[in-house]
């Protein structure tokens, strides 16, 4: 994980959103020119996580953008930027700050979550399912990511379409689709919170082939 990541991944909180709105990962940490160049890391990172504290997306934008014009090459930059997009509903330009972070930094699980709620915000589930799914299978043990993938699975197929996609994974793992119908359905009907750290936890350990058979046969066309 890049070294200028650290300090995002010491410090963020996760917020788990309701289920018509997906978890969105918190930023959570907690003029002139020259003056903004002279300004140290943890300067940017302490005015972002006041800013974001007190719901200042106009002031966290400009703070990202003053951020971004100094160093270009930091995602954080470019993460702030994405999250106070995407709270204005700004969703078109919070993908592109948020794909631009995952350009600088392409193991950035936290921006592909955020990218995947904007994707979603924006109408595109498909692209959002492969934003989460992207996370899960750099860092298979974010809850966050697999929260956000099976309430998006099941909200954009709707119950039918997602019996549907399990019958197939039923022919080829039947407890595995077990608990994705756990995750997918029952999760998003009841919220209950054990029943998606069950499904989570035997999702965290599935080995990167099952990973991709089982994504195969669930996101596949038709």
């Amino acid at each position: 994980m890049p070294d200028r990541i650290a300090v995002l991944l010491l410090l963020l909180g996760l917020a788990f959103a309701a289920p018509v709105a997906a978890a969105t990962q918190t930023f959570g940490l907690a003029g002139d020119q020259a003056a903004l160049a002279a300004r140290s890391q943890a300067e940017w990172v302490r005015q972002a996580q006041a800013l974001e504290k007190r719901g200042d997306w106009p002031g966290l934008l400009a703070w990202g953008q003053d951020w971004a014009q100094v160093d270009a090459r930091n995602p954080l930059a470019w993460f702030v930027q994405g999250r106070a997009l995407g709270e204005m509903g700004r969703h078109a330009e919070a993908i592109a700050a948020y794909r631009q972070n995952v350009r600088i930094a392409p193991g950035d699980v936290w921006a592909r979550n955020n990218l995947g709620n904007a994707y979603r915000d924006s109408g595109r589930p498909r692209e959002a399912m492969q934003a989460y799914r992207a996370a899960v299978e750099i860092d298979p043990d974010y809850t966050q990511a697999w929260h956000n993938l099976g309430l998006t699975f099941y909200l954009s197929k709707g119950q039918a379409g997602v019996t549907q996609a399990l019958q197939k994974l039923q022919a080829t793992d039947p407890a595995l689709a077990d608990v994705w119908r756990a995750l997918a359905i029952e999760y998003s009907i009841t919220r209950d919170a054990r029943v998606a750290r069950e499904a989570v936890r035997v999702l965290r350990g599935l080995s990167d082939a099952e990973r991709a058979r089982m994504f195969g046969i669930l996101f596949a066309e038709g």
